[in-house]
Parts: C-alpha cells; structure tokens; sequence
C-alpha cells in the first residue's frame, strides 16, 4: 500500500503543471451556473486525452460530464466530484477552480493504478453547485445510479473532515397589487410593495420562535417602477436554512408560507411562491470516510482543525450524502477569509491555493485507494 501511495504522489508531482494551469485558467475565466461552458470542456477533454471514458452533457446538463475507468475486476465504484460554477460579481470567490482540479487531479492520479484495483473509478462534473442545484439534476437523471461513494474537498480558512452543511429551500415570492396615482389616487391602489415590507417584519418576527441554526435572508428584486405610482409588482428572493431538511420542511416552511401569506392577506394583494432552485439536503457524515480524511491530511502535516465551525452554508452535495456514502471535507487555502469575498477569490489563485490543489487531490485519490483495497471503509459509520 506504501508504494501506491507514492506512486500517486509521483504521478501528481507530474501532473502539478497541467493542475495548475488549469486551475489558474478556471480562475481567470469565471461562469456562473449551467454556463461552465469553457470549464467544462477543458476538464472532459483534459480527462479523455488522458486515457477516460467521458460522456459530456450527462443528465440533461450540457455542462456536466461523467469519465470512466475500469478497474481489473469487478468492485467499488467511486466518483471523485468536480464543482466549476462561479458566483456572479465575485468570480471563483468560492474556490470551484480548486475543487475542479483536486477532483480531476484524483482521477488522473488513480489512473495508472487502475488495471492493479478491483472496481471502477469516476470523475463526474457537476455544474451549478452555487444556487443551481446541479447535484440534485444529476441524481433526479441517474448519473449516480450504481455509484457506491461519492468524494470531494472544498477549499476553506481551515482543514476539516467535515462540517455541518445546512437544508435549503430558495424561492422567490411575488405579490401583485393594483397601480394607482400616489398622489390623486392613493386609494385606488393596492400597495405591493407594502406586502413586501409587511413579509421582512413577518420574518424578523419569526426568527425569535425557530431553532438557533435556522437561517432566513432575503432580498427585494422588485419594489416598484415610480414614486408617483403605488407599487402594483414586487418581489423579494429568499433562502432559508436549517441544520435538518425535517425540521425545515415540517416546521419552517409552513410558518414561512404563512408569513409570506399573512402579508398578502393584510394588503389585499395576491401573492406566489415559486421555487428557483432544488431544494438542499443537510450533508450526512460518513465516520468512515473522514477517518480516512484525518489520516491523510495529517499525513501531509495538515492541521486539523478542532474548534467547532463558526456556521455552516448549504451545498447539493447534501443531497448525494444521503443516498450514498460521502466525502465533503475542507482543506485552508487562507487561515482569515471566508467564502464568497474578494479575499477568498484571491486566495483561490494563491501559492496555498495551489498547495490545495496538489494535497487535496492527493487525498482523495489516497481515500480512493483505500475503499478499492478495502471496501468495508464504506460500511464503517457510526
């Protein structure tokens, strides 16, 4: 086991340029969700010259992609993920450059060892993690069917095998009044943008009665065209969050639609709830697959981190968890900034950045090496 560990290590030292290429590339190339266009295509084609199978446009996704390599004999089939997806404004201020090329850098790491492994290994690209819920598409289409583990690592200001990733719901919430003259006619109209401020107070109130890991933010994306005209449209976005997908779809989204209602109902206007994206499951913790994390990191003098998360934000990858065994670890690129800052874009294109890139993808294909020499690591869960 010894000498495959090295030879994975060998085969990244080789593979370094091309890594970091790339990731510098994705960095310099942003695109927000289901756009990955230019990601998307310079991941499949790097994986295909290098020997994988790859099926492009995978799940009715035009930007996912799903690579193979078969092992010498029948066993586990694990999937290495890859995220690319931006944020709009702020580019990779999520670090997907550094997740893609860990996951495509585990999979060219394990390549050469496969015709020695029983089962089969996978690099799956998955588009729209930032609001779009691609994961989610990808297991509704059947890409994950007869895929026994899932694994990836998310660049963080720490290094964790894993910490809480919250249940989602995103929706958008639209009233519709009636316009009038503000200053003639006041009273002929009914005043949208009245239930919209009506649901911000409705929120702020609830958040006293609900558990302390619930989390709601919401913005206004429409409140009006004129001052001299009552507000007939408006509409605000809204994420809301909880530590388990029971708790928040049994007991906070029907307070929510509640509130949401309640508005409508004191204004006179008439309002709809619209889903914008998939909803998010929390993230299941696999004891086994983060054992096997720890044991890595720390084998490449990584420190974990023993103090509890700060907060948690969501992720489809949640979704994947609980159906199959799963990995959603973090490793530093920045000991300060958080994600979804200028500050964490910069530290996606940094010297620890591409640190990263090289020891997260040596994990993973070490945890991938693992399972295919002992698939009761997937088992071991307490």
């Amino acid at each position: 086991m010894i000498d495959f560990y090295q030879r994975i290590e060998q085969e990244l030292e080789r593979q370094k340029p091309l890594l970091l290429e790339l990731s510098h590339k994705l960095h310099a190339n942003p695109e927000i969700r289901f756009e990955e266009v230019k990601a998307s295509t310079w991941l499949s084609d790097t994986l295909e010259e290098q020997g994988f199978k790859v099926e492009r446009g995978v799940g009715n996704l035009p930007t996912a992609f799903k690579a193979e390599v078969k092992g010498k004999a029948e066993g586990p089939n694990i999937a290495f993920l890859c995220e690319y997806d931006a944020l709009e404004g702020l580019g990779h201020a999520c670090g997907h450059n550094v997740i893609a090329t860990m996951g495509l850098g585990a999979g060219l790491a394990l390549k050469p060892l496969m015709h020695e492994l029983n089962g089969n290994l996978f690099v799956i690209g998955t588009p729209g993690e930032e609001g779009g819920g691609g994961k989610v598409i990808l297991l509704e289409n059947g890409i994950f069917d007869g895929i026994d583990s899932s694994l990836m690592i998310h660049p963080s200001y720490n290094n964790g095998a894993g910490g809480p990733a919250l249940a989602r719901v995103a929706w958008e919430v639209r009233y519709t009044g009636v316009p009038a003259h503000a200053a003639a006619a006041p009273h002929l109209g009914v005043n949208a943008l009245d239930a919209v401020r009506l649901a911000f107070n409705g929120m702020d109130a609830l958040r006293q009665q609900v558990k302390s890991d619930v989390r709601m933010h919401a913005i206004i994306t429409e409140g009006g065209d004129a001052p001299n005209i009552i507000p007939h449209n408006a509409a605000l976005k809204i994420y809301i969050r909880s530590a388990t997908k029971t708790y928040l779809h049994d007991s906070i989204i029907p307070r929510m639609k509640g509130v949401f209602e309640g508005a409508a109902l004191m204004t006179g206007t008439k309002v709809s709830i619209k889903e914008i994206a998939k909803p998010y499951d929390n993230m299941v913790q696999h004891s086994g697959l983060n054992k096997c994390f720890d044991h890595h990191a720390k084998r490449l003098n990584r420190t974990l981190n023993s103090e509890e998360s700060e907060g948690a934000g969501s992720t489809d990858m949640g979704n994947i968890s609980h159906v199959m065994p799963s990995l959603h670890a973090f490793l530093a690129i920045d000991d300060e900034a958080k994600p979804h800052t200028h500050e964490f874009a910069q530290a996606a294109r940094s010297e620890r950045g591409d640190n990263c890139v090289v020891d997260g993808a040596t994990i993973l294909a070490s945890i991938g090496l693992d399972i295919f020499s002992n698939p009761g690591i997937l088992k071991e869960d307490s």
